[in-house]
């Protein structure tokens, strides 16, 4: 399963959901890749000096497709993280993704600049001649905030793509587990944010299984 995290809109939280993702998915025992083409090399200068059971790393730019065809077979996921403003590079790594997810922030204007992102989306599924399955994740959401609903509301009202259930809020936990090289789940697998990232990998498996 190839699941790409993308927004053209930067500061949404994208590469640390992708590497909580990737890490919790290697932490369950299964063989995952994580594939970074931002050039920034967030997630590779993160995780690159922790050697992780289960977890490998790569490095792709426009070659993101080759990497991908070539990988593949050897792993059970594969999640990409992409770079803000860069459509290209964008647009091949949903070309070859199973699922896609946006993650956006809980205000208006992040949620209204999003609508490049699924121009874009819809432009890659013309091309590649088939669904794929595309969801909004809420990100980086105060705890103490009631915001949901209301967000959720203006969400649908502006598109079609549906949101997921799941969401990961703006906890400390996420900063500190990464500054050791771990998921949540590994810091601490009792904590909120632990509980919030494996109900997100449960939610995706689960949808992923009804759509194939």
């Amino acid at each position: 399963m190839i699941i790409t995290l993308t927004n053209q809109k930067g500061g949404c939280g994208k590469s640390t959901a992708t590497m909580n993702l990737a890490l919790g998915t290697a932490a369950l025992n299964y063989k995952t890749a994580l594939i970074d083409t931002d050039e920034q090399k967030s997630c590779l200068e993160t995780l690159g000096d922790h050697s992780k059971s289960n977890l490998t790393l790569y490095e792709a730019r426009e070659d993101v497709e080759d990497l991908v065809a070539e990988i593949k077979s050897k792993f059970h996921f594969i999640f990409i993280d992409t770079p803000p403003h860069s459509h290209h590079i964008m647009y091949r790594a949903m070309a070859v993704s199973d699922f896609i997810i946006i993650p956006l922030q809980a205000s208006p204007l992040d949620i209204r600049s999003a609508k490049r992102t699924i121009d874009a989306c819809e432009r890659v599924q013309k091309e590649v001649g088939h669904d794929i399955p595309c969801y909004f994740l809420l990100n980086r959401v105060n705890p103490r905030t009631k915001l949901s609903k209301e967000i959720g509301t203006y969400i649908r009202e502006l598109y079609s793509v549906p949101l997921l259930q799941s969401r990961l809020h703006n906890r400390v936990a996420y900063a500190q587990s990464l500054m050791h090289g771990k998921s949540v789940i590994e810091h601490s697998r009792s904590s909120d944010a632990s509980l919030e990232v494996t109900k997100l990998l449960k939610e995706v498996h689960r949808i992923f299984q009804e759509k194939s």
